[in-house]
């Protein structure tokens, strides 16, 4: 794999170039990691209680579930 970087003008690396097919894997990568931590999260709040309703939530953002219907 060749990777090409970008510096800036004292020489130091601030940017990679790398292959589209190997940052497409990495893609696929972190999105299988994404949904482990989420499957995770979810499985440890399972059995939690919510402390913050739906309409809890809007009204602190100013919106009510009318606003959801738009």
């Amino acid at each position: 794999m060749e990777i090409q970087f970008i510096t800036n003008n004292e020489g130091v690396k601030t940017a990679a170039i790398v292959p589209y097919e190997e940052w497409e894997r990495t893609e696929k990568a972190k999105d299988i990691l994404e949904h482990v931590y989420l499957s995770f999260i979810i499985e440890e709040r399972k059995d939690s209680n919510a402390t913050s309703s739906l309409d809890d939530l809007l009204n602190a953002e100013g919106l009510t579930r009318a606003d959801l219907e738009d």
